[in-house]
């Protein structure tokens, strides 16, 4: 049935996104109760070497006020992609790559054409597989490494592809770019000779096998990744991250398709797609600050996947857009609890998982420990189906803007919106309907945190205009202070409209 529905959501996302080499403009809606600061706004034609700050007067924060594809100032701003190719063309076959299947080693002439390349030249794979045997001599642990203003595009996503013989090496990728810029990755498939089993239990730390990481956009030396498009890619049978943007900005993942991670464990195992800050870090004005990376239309089959979307340490002003992601072993698109603040998440279709659609906060494991997300995340006009949880917001989680979501439970869906230790949390105008016996609409519950962090209750939750139709419960707060309900429709309930616990008291 989930597949069923997938092909539709499919088609009517090929008829209504209109495919364009135009830069990604901001949202441009306004969101109530946010305070923004005065700042030069950003853009520029020359690799990322830090921000323009000059004059600017710090906020609390230090930086963005505002949520999305924005300025300081709060202004929408275009993310810039790549520039058509200038130059020549160096089809890959020139240089002895060998299309055939089980060929020998086509890594070495794939380099050979990319150091020829100068920028504004793309480097040409045609259609057929090439064999990934060896590593980049400079490198160690990478079959390919990108260069600054040279593209590497395949003939389509089914028409070549790339199989490397990474299986297991630590941090192995089969392509990277570190600190690189204007640059197109598009249109060809990287998938490994691992032969064993799919990742299938989030509990196995011992699966696993293929390269680490098929796509690996990184800082060097300090200096983020910049003006990088990633399109039309697809990605199967890697361990840990299938497309990875660490510290980066101005990354625009669009149209690719990622399925079948070899491990699904805890530690970093089976992630679709991941845009990460640095750890510890929440310098605005850092050169390596991650920001403004565009993740949007792409495609996730979550059967072997952990999480598909994942949003981790102190990233900030991204946009999560326009995805479709069918089932997922834990929560599909997750803000994983360090930090990461001021993202936009919307127009995303979520159908079956395991868990959340989506989720804010989380409780990491015995060695690497999470809680809250940050401040100011917008969580908007998605479309939730037959997941556990619809959105979970946990740990101290503040101030996240949650409106005009549209939440469909199935028979094993639990919550349609849970907020446990979320203070400042608004919710506006989403539509929620279905679910069985014990399924409630809305549900404000203690949070026990995870070894003592995180814990607390709801606080300060606004819960308004939202239309609750055709549910088994309707609304059910067992925990919080400081609560407000106004205007929200609950009718056709079969159980259930509202359950409030004695000492709360509820602002109307």
């Amino acid at each position: 049935m989930w597949w069923a529905i997938l092909v539709l959501v499919v088609l009517l996302t090929a008829c209504t996104i209109e495919r364009s080499d135009s830069p990604v403009e901001g949202n441009n809606v306004e969101r109530s109760n946010r305070s923004i600061k005065s700042d030069n706004p950003e853009g520029s034609d020359s690799p990322v070497e830090g921000d323009n700050t000059e004059g600017s007067a710090p906020s609390e924060h230090g930086d963005w006020e505002a949520p999305g594809l924005v300025d300081r100032s709060g202004a929408p701003i275009e993310v810039q992609k790549p520039g058509p190719v200038t130059g020549r063309s160096w089809d890959v076959t020139d240089f002895g790559a060998d299309p055939d299947p089980d060929s020998h080693d086509d890594a070495p002439a794939i380099r050979k054409a990319l150091d020829a390349a100068e920028p504004g030249d793309e480097v040409v794979m045609p259609a057929g597989t090439y064999d990934l045997r060896s590593i980049d001599p400079a490198d160690g642990s990478t079959n390919i490494v990108l260069r600054s203003g040279v593209d590497l595009r395949g003939e389509g996503q089914e028409k070549t592809v790339l199989l490397t013989s990474l299986d297991g090496e630590d941090n192995s990728r089969v392509i990277r770019g570190s600190g690189v810029y204007d640059v197109i990755v598009a249109d060809f498939t990287i998938s490994s000779r691992h032969e064993g089993p799919l990742g299938d239990d989030p509990d196995n730390r011992k699966a696993g096998g293929g390269p680490m990481y098929g796509i690996y956009i990184g800082a060097k030396e300090g200096k983020a990744s910049s003006r990088v498009l990633v399109e039309n890619v697809g990605i199967r049978k890697f361990e840990r991250h299938g497309i990875s943007v660490k510290a980066s900005r101005e990354v625009t993942l669009s149209g690719n398709h990622v399925s079948e991670a070899t491990a699904v464990g805890p530690g970093g195992q089976g992630y679709g797609i991941a845009i990460e800050g640095s750890a510890n870090q929440h310098d605005p004005d850092a050169t390596n600050d991650s920001r403004h990376n565009v993740v949007i239309g792409n495609t996730f089959d979550g059967k072997h996947l952990r999480h598909a979307i994942l949003l981790q340490f102190p990233t900030h002003n991204n946009l999560v857009a326009e995805n479709t992601i069918v089932g997922s072993h834990l929560d599909a698109i997750d803000l994983h609890g360090e930090g990461e603040y001021l993202n936009e998440i919307r127009d995303n279709t979520v159908i079956g998982g395991k868990r959340a659609g989506i989720a804010l906060g989380n409780s990491g494991g015995t060695k690497n420990k999470h809680d809250a997300s940050g401040p100011g995340n917008w969580v908007h006009s998605n479309n939730l189906i037959g997941n556990r949880q619809g959105i979970l917001v946990i740990l101290g989680t503040p101030d996240t803007l949650i409106e005009d979501n549209r939440i469909t439970a199935g028979e094993d869906s639990k919550v349609g919106i849970e907020l446990r230790n979320a203070p400042g949390t608004e919710l506006f105008g989403n539509h929620i309907t279905g679910g069985t016996d014990g399924f409630w609409a809305i549900r404000l519950s203690k949070d026990r945190g995870t070894n003592g962090r995180g814990k607390g209750i709801p606080s300060g939750i606004r819960i308004e205009h939202n239309v609750i139709r055709q549910t088994a419960n309707g609304i059910r707060i067992d925990a919080g202070e400081d609560l407000s309900m106004v205007q929200n429709v609950v009718e056709g309930i079969d159980e259930v409209e509202m359950r409030v616990a004695d000492e709360i008291e509820i602002e109307e």
